[in-house]
């Protein structure tokens, strides 16, 4: 017969307010690797940093897949939710917390996961915090250290799926880290964005191109008008008749 047994330790760092998380960070041994999971948007406050979401519940049932003895939650959103949110809950990025992470000196030793699953996918705001973050990781030399959850034996359809997604459809199933393609995900990212631009640019042309004729057509008629008046007085006919 053997025991077996498990002590965790916690911290959190977020507002005084409880309205913005920035980390939630869990260790429960010396002896492993470390991860920095990036996800969407927090749903824990500093106050209640014990209690366990769903998602960092599935996470943690899966660490021995991933050799982790510690683990690292931010997000892109700062901004604690509750429930399923608005566009306009969603303002305060967490780039600036993130940079300083990536700063660390140990942070080469880390897994850093992309795990903010395919929510707000057309959210120009959530598409430039994504460009500026794998920008970040890449200037940063990071390459190597940037991963994503698979789950052995299944194909996923898109990459960096957020654990929420993955501890529905395969909690028992052995979880694994793949190389995420940073490079290829960053130039999707960029070329996304100048195609939005682009045709944004184009209904703003046609918009000024539709007013320019409307105008154009009623200052024409305008003229008619204007020489028809004319033509009336000269052959001494009334304009109202």
């Amino acid at each position: 017969m053997i025991t077996g047994e498990v002590n965790m330790n916690i911290w959190a760092v977020g507002t005084d307010d409880g309205k913005s998380t920035y980390e939630i960070r869990r260790k429960w041994g010396e002896e492993g690797k470390k991860a920095l999971v990036i996800e969407l948007y927090p749903t824990i406050s500093v106050e209640n940093c014990g209690v366990l979401d769903v998602s960092t519940m599935h996470l943690i049932n899966h660490v021995n897949d991933f050799g982790w003895k510690e683990m690292r939650i931010v997000n892109l959103y700062a901004n604690v939710i509750t429930k399923k949110p608005s566009i306009s809950e969603l303002q305060e990025n967490s780039l600036a917390y993130i940079e300083e992470i990536l700063e660390e000196e140990d942070i080469k030793t880390y897994d850093i996961v992309i795990a903010w699953g395919n929510s707000l996918l057309t959210h120009k705001g959530t598409t430039n915090v994504k460009i500026d973050l794998l920008s970040m990781l890449e200037e940063k030399g990071l390459d190597k250290n940037v991963k994503c959850i698979s789950v052995e034996g299944i194909s996923l359809k898109s990459l960096g799926v957020h654990p929420l997604y993955l501890g529905l459809h395969y909690p028992r199933e052995k979880w694994n880290l793949m190389d995420y393609p940073l490079k290829e995900s960053l130039e999707a990212l960029v070329q996304s964005e100048k195609r939005d631009k682009a045709e944004k640019g184009k209904k703003v042309t046609n918009t000024a191109k539709k007013k320019g004729k409307a105008e154009k057509g009623e200052s024409h008629e305008h003229k008619n008008q204007d020489v028809g008046s004319v033509e009336n007085v000269k052959t001494g006919q009334s304009v109202v008749d």
